[in-house]
């Protein structure tokens, strides 16, 4: 539609409608897909390794405690051929600083949804 012409000949942004509400849905649907898979590209695991990883650390802070490094996450990687330097990376770009700070901050679906 259109902009409308003002009584002193501006121009008027064109009314809202139906066309232009469906467009705005169509371009924050877009922007939180793009958003999310921004914030899995800084994962360099995949979705289930993930999962494997804050089982595995959330296993051992139970039984052996937290204390405020990344220990039992760089074990993981270690048994699991990822590159330590790219995992703690990703893994503190969602607040995921030492163990406990893992299981608690990088939830799969908080990081791949």
């Amino acid at each position: 539609m259109a902009g409308r012409l003002a009584l002193g000949g501006e121009a008027q942004p064109p009314e809202d409608g139906p066309v232009d509400d469906a467009r705005r849905r169509q371009l924050r649907a877009a922007y939180r897909n793009a958003e999310a898979a921004a914030r899995a590209a800084l994962m360099p695991i995949s979705e289930e390794q993930l999962t494997a990883l804050i089982g595995y650390v959330d296993e051992r802070v139970v039984t052996d405690g937290c204390d405020h490094t990344t220990r039992f996450a760089e074990l993981w990687a270690e048994r699991n051929p990822v590159d330590w330097a790219r995992l703690g990376a990703g893994l503190a770009e969602f607040g995921g600083y030492c163990d406990c700070e893992i299981v608690m901050n990088c939830a799969p679906e908080d990081v791949f949804r």
